[in-house]
């Protein structure tokens, strides 16, 4: 399920649930999501108005282990940085219910995938 919300602040919001528990299906699940953006996104110039932010949320994965999920999200990160279009244009950002910091914390684990 994918839900859109469009906010007056020119910033797309995407929310989407997995239900993936082993490493490779995360995988799939957000390079899935960045490929279904892509087009519409990243092959706008630099300084565009619209901004997009995906919120992955997906309950069974690592949802005991918020370090867990940050390495994940590093892993990501590192594979993003690889594709040359791809590289400078996203940003991955962890939320997690044993996150440290406060403002960082969600009842679910969530990888917000933001566009640049």
């Amino acid at each position: 399920m994918i839900l859109l919300y469009e906010s007056p602040s020119q910033v797309e919001s995407t929310f989407s649930f997995s239900d993936a528990v082993h490493v490779d299906e995360a995988y799939e699940y957000v390079f899935t999501n960045i490929a279904m953006d892509f087009h519409g996104f990243a092959m706008k110039e630099s300084g565009s108005e619209k901004k997009k932010r995906s919120y992955l949320m997906m309950p069974n994965f690592l949802s005991s282990s918020a370090t867990s999920l940050e390495k994940f999200a590093a892993s990501t990160m590192n594979i993003i940085t690889a594709v040359p279009a791809l590289k400078d244009r996203l940003k991955v950002t962890t939320y997690h219910k044993e996150h440290v910091d406060t403002e960082r914390r969600s009842p679910l684990p969530i990888l917000l995938v933001e566009w640049l």
